[in-house]
């Protein structure tokens, strides 16, 4: 007996034990209690500085920076000002909602459209900007929050306490500005960023760049001897620069985020910012038949002196398109200054509903000899069509049409008619007698983007 009521005893004395123990445990919140605990927590935190948080916003490594000033209010609302310009100012100034969820991590959700959600759109929406953020930690006074969207290395985005003189940094007529160089140039499908002339007056230096508003980045192409690109080219003293920079806006200022270096005719070069302050439409006209103002930029460099930046059609890439080459491409890659394919509609459509191809024939030597070397026209159903221009040479990318009287028309039924539509559809295609070559890399193929300036058309040809 004595052993059963020790069993009994020490089982007693054990659920005496593990129910004291069970009393003591401590009253944990539930799950949602503690969602709810940060979600509170980082909700206090943006809401705390009085003049909002000051934003140094930089998408991509390659990108340039926007300022951005975020103003985070109780009821859900944040008032978000930013230095883009684009959509007429729409970005500038505007108050929409936002929410902070807590799941796997905790999240900034910026939930109407603006700003943010603009910039993550480009590129099909793989420009690489974001409108969700991963909140990180809290370093001294300043949020730190990365990308939840970016596929790789996640960007990096810290909110600083803004001071009440913040609003006085924008940059936006400056932006503003810098919009209008858009347009100036081949602009369907928005494939190539407008081209620009930056020349350093005291040293009769010119630098030519494509500048992309929007994300605010540079690329630099060339830095060559004299005020145009004929100068150049007859100086022959220029270099190539492959350099890629973003840039940023401050007051009067564009400042690139990598300065730009080289060395030419003897002297070296360095370009970290650009103070730009007289703005014009006095820039140089591309069409000696309708010329049109174009902008231009006074200013002045750091230890440069003078400068003025203005648009161009310069690219280098262009320079490849070169005569002794037949060109050819699908009829559908011809279009008008809206982007439209004329033949679809315009004056391929009406003169030749039958056409499937688009030819340029630059110099080459052909095996009919009744084909002029120099030539450009249409393909169709029963065969090619074509008139004569002069022989002519690339300079820089620029090319010289001047049309001639010398046809060559395969269809055997052909009749005056036929000649007058081919004198249309020519004289329309090349008004103003120029065009600007750019290469538009294609793996595999060699494809030129042709622009005239004059009536805007725009097409591509293969060779």
């Amino acid at each position: 007996m004595s052993k059963i009521l020790y069993i009994i005893i020490l089982f007693t004395g054990i659920m005496i034990a593990f129910s004291c123990n069970k009393e003591e445990e401590p009253n944990l919140p539930s799950y949602e209690e503690r969602v709810e605990t940060v979600i509170s927590e980082l909700k206090g935190e943006l809401t705390i500085p009085e003049n909002g948080w000051r934003l140094e916003y930089k998408p991509t490594p390659e990108s340039g920076t926007y300022l951005v000033l975020l103003q985070f209010n109780e009821d859900g609302t944040v008032h978000i000002q930013s230095d883009l310009s684009s959509n007429d100012g729409e970005f500038y100034d505007q108050t929409i909602t936002y929410r902070i969820d807590n799941a796997l991590s905790t999240e900034l959700i910026l939930e109407s459209y603006a700003f943010f959600h603009f910039l993550f759109e480009q590129d099909q929406a793989t420009f690489g900007a974001e409108f969700e953020f991963v909140f990180v930690e809290k370093q001294g006074e300043n949020l730190v929050f990365e990308s939840k969207s970016d596929a790789g290395a996640k960007s990096s985005l810290v909110f600083q306490p803004a001071s009440s003189s913040d609003k006085n940094a924008f940059a936006r007529e400056l932006s503003e500005n810098l919009d209008k160089f858009q347009g100036i140039g081949p602009s369907v499908m928005n494939v190539f960023a407008p081209v620009q002339q930056l020349y350093i007056e005291n040293r009769d230096v010119s630098i030519f760049w494509s500048m992309d508003p929007i994300k605010r980045n540079i690329s630099v192409d060339l830095a060559g001897v004299g005020s145009t690109v004929d100068e150049i080219f007859e100086n022959e003293i220029g270099i190539f620069i492959f350099h890629e920079t973003g840039y940023f806006l401050t007051n009067d200022k564009l400042v690139l985020n990598s300065a730009l270096t080289f060395q030419l005719n003897g002297q070296s070069y360095e370009i970290k910012e650009i103070e730009l302050t007289e703005f014009s439409m006095t820039g140089p006209s591309f069409c000696a038949i309708d010329p049109e103002s174009t902008p231009r930029y006074d200013g002045q460099i750091p230890s440069l002196g003078p400068v003025y930046l203005q648009s161009s059609l310069f690219s280098s890439a262009g320079m490849g398109f070169q005569s002794n080459s037949v060109y050819t491409v699908n009829v559908f890659f011809v279009a008008d200054s809206a982007g439209n394919s004329l033949s679809e509609e315009g004056i391929i459509a009406d003169n030749y509903p039958d056409a499937s191809g688009f030819a340029f024939l630059y110099g080459a030597e052909l095996t009919n000899p009744d084909l002029p070397i120099y030539s450009t026209g249409i393909i169709t159903d029963t065969g090619l069509a074509l008139r004569s221009f002069d022989s002519t040479e690339t300079v820089g990318n620029k090319v010289d049409i001047n049309l001639g009287n010398e046809y060559y028309i395969s269809d055997s039924t052909a009749t005056i008619e036929d000649t007058l539509k081919l004198n249309e559809f020519t004289d329309e295609l090349y008004y103003g007698n120029e065009i600007y070559a750019f290469e538009y890399p294609i793996e595999g193929l060699v494809v030129y983007w042709l622009y005239n300036p004059c009536n805007k058309y725009e097409f591509l040809l293969v060779q």
